[in-house]
């Protein structure tokens, strides 16, 4: 049935008011600015908020623009099915769907398909059994193990299963799709943690073609590409770009099914897609909008508010590290009843750690690090995620990292980021001296444009190199220099016990070091609450009947942050299993 404006305001103040409930430790309404009322009197105006009311203020995202007169809607397009966006996780969805004869059409704010990144986790694939790698659900289940205990067990356990146990399946789909296309699949290089922790194999999928051979950081555009031409050309579906959702209609004054959504063209003009089975909502994170930032994200938000930027909103941007999409889906949501995600905040997906020799975003440096005050601050074996957490948490975000040419001969190779197994063109492991020549082009440049930008310095003596470390405490950099020479002399590391195997002196001329501020930021990972058949709920968890999410913004599959130990997760999971799963479940409606 249609909505008259009342009925719509009415019922989605009342629900955006639940959803708000919802929202365990929902962040607070902006401050009182100069010249705003005081405390006494802002206390008999409510204004001041306590643990009674904080709840029933709302932020401006939470309130539902006026519905489009019914003269004012140019069009309707009816299909069984109507997923609004064209990245990864949506175009994945429409073909998954048609390909099993689902009625589908797709409408996008984009101007093209879109994605960013490219590497795809997956357990199992035939890929990884064509190059004898024993990754299954079974002996996966420590890494999984560790990365739920990373997320405090906040996550959605079964939504994790279903990308487990369906990620062979869904990686080998995906291979003949791309395939078919001219793409080509290879993997990228696992990790070996020397405690074991963070170890993980090669499972990182990423496709490339001769034009854009480094899948790593840019195949996903062209997967995503893939992706549109497989849905319209194989399957005749149609893809509307540079329609932007405006809000979901809802049945029954905003209590019953959801039946349709309302649009706008580049041109101004309203559109109404009528959805007979199920809207799918898979339009990407809320990063771009500052006031979901500050109430569902605060510590990112807190971390990164002077590099994010806000104001027109650039559909295609892919790897853009100053915010992504305004949260279209996650507001459209809301505004018809669905809760929040239960865990809190929603995680930031960072990186950046104190930069130093293997000279790749993917390890951390195996070395000395030290903060401003010229101190260790923490067991440097970890990886760029984790080592990213720890220097946004140190005096003026700061890090030191130090380390001497003997380094580079600790390994016979060192793996580049890209890939490292089936890939044809071959991204070869560096040499020692090969390594030695990067470090020296870094210092040459002054930075690395690797990560966050860090400095380089090199220098004959320990004392010539510290003298050139801007901001740090010179005299006590020495003293920690000498204690952990000491600590690899002997074989023990006294203070934050790394690995001996891993534990080197800073003793061989010329020695390095770098500088780094602050670390990068992609994305926030969450949103609507979500169930594992991918059906948005209420704040009861009960599914709201035709409404559905996936990708970036399903809730509570990620908790505390996304911190790449199982690399490519998200593209592999939320925007490809659980994606592809959807579609099947949404053929069979």
């Amino acid at each position: 049935m249609e909505l008259n404006r009342r009925d719509f305001l009415k019922g989605a103040l009342a629900t955006s008011a639940l959803a708000a409930s919802g929202a365990a430790l929902a962040g607070c309404a902006p401050a009182q600015g100069a010249g705003s009322a005081s405390s006494s009197e802002a206390k008999d105006q409510g204004e001041l908020l306590t643990a009674d009311n904080y709840q029933e203020r709302k932020w401006s995202f939470e309130i539902p623009p006026e519905p489009v007169a019914d003269d004012d809607i140019a069009e309707t397009i009816t299909h069984d099915i109507v997923i609004v966006g064209a990245g990864m996780a949506g175009l994945c969805t429409a073909v998954s769907a048609a390909e099993k004869g689902a009625d589908v059409v797709v409408f996008s704010a984009s101007t093209k398909p879109i994605s960013r990144g490219g590497s795809n986790h997956a357990i199992g694939s035939k890929i990884q059994k064509e190059f004898g790698i024993d990754y299954t659900p079974e002996t996966a289940a420590h890494v999984v193990k560790m990365e739920q205990t990373a997320g405090s067990y906040f996550m959605d356990k079964k939504k994790w299963e279903r990308w487990i146990n369906h990620s062979a399946e869904s990686i080998d789909w995906t291979i003949d799709h791309m395939e078919a296309r001219g793409l080509h699949c290879c993997l990228e290089p696992g990790y070996t943690d020397p405690t074991g922790v963070l170890t993980v194999p090669p499972a990182s999928h990423n496709f490339w073609n001769e034009d854009q051979p480094f899948g790593a950081l840019f195949g996903a555009p062209l997967e995503a590409q893939a992706y549109a031409d497989i849905f319209t050309e194989d399957f005749g579906g149609e893809i509307h770009y540079q329609t932007v959702g405006q809000y979901l209609i809802r049945d029954d004054n905003n209590t019953g099914r959801v039946s349709a959504v309302v649009a706008q063209r580049e041109d101004g003009t309203y559109v109404k897609y009528v959805a007979n089975k199920a809207v799918v909502l898979a339009t990407g994170d809320f990063s771009k909008n500052p006031d979901m930032m500050a109430k569902y994200s605060p510590w990112a938000w807190e971390n990164f508010r002077d590099t994010l930027t806000v104001g027109d909103v650039d559909y295609d941007v892919e790897l853009g590290y100053s915010g992504l999409m305004p949260g279209d889906g996650h507001k459209m949501g809301l505004w018809v009843g669905a809760a929040w995600q239960k865990t809190f905040p929603v995680p930031p997906m960072i990186n950046g750690g104190c930069a130093g020799p293997s000279h790749d975003v993917i390890s951390n440096f195996w070395g000395l690090n030290m903060d401003i005050h010229g101190e260790r601050y923490q067991n440097e074996n970890t990886n760029f995620s984790y080592g990213a957490i720890s220097v946004l948490q140190l005096p003026e975000k700061t890090a030191f990292g130090v380390w001497d040419t003997a380094y580079a001969y600790t390994r016979d190779s060192w793996e580049q980021f890209g890939c490292s197994v089936g890939y044809t063109n071959g991204i070869m492991p560096l040499s020692p001296e090969e390594l030695i020549a990067k470090w020296d082009k870094s210092v040459e440049e002054g930075s690395n444009s690797i990560g966050n930008g860090s400095t380089y310095y090199k220098a004959d003596t320990i004392e010539e190199l510290v003298e050139q470390m801007e901001g740090i405490d010179k005299e006590q950099a020495l003293k920690t220099i000498e204690r952990y020479n000491q600590y690899a002399e002997n074989h023990l590391d006294e203070e934050y016990f790394v690995d001996p195997s891993i534990l080197y002196p800073i003793s061989t001329p010329p020695f390095y070091a770098t500088k780094t501020v602050g670390a990068t930021f992609l994305t926030v990972c969450g949103g609507l609450r979500t169930n594992e058949k991918m059906q948005v709920c209420a704040a009861d968890d009960t599914p709201i009947e035709g409404l559905y999410c996936t990708g970036i913004m399903t809730g509570d599959f990620y908790a505390n942050t996304y911190n790449f130990v199982m690399p490519g997760q998200n593209l592999g999971a939320v925007c490809g299993t659980l994606s592809y799963l959807l579609g099947r479940d949404l053929a069979q409606l």
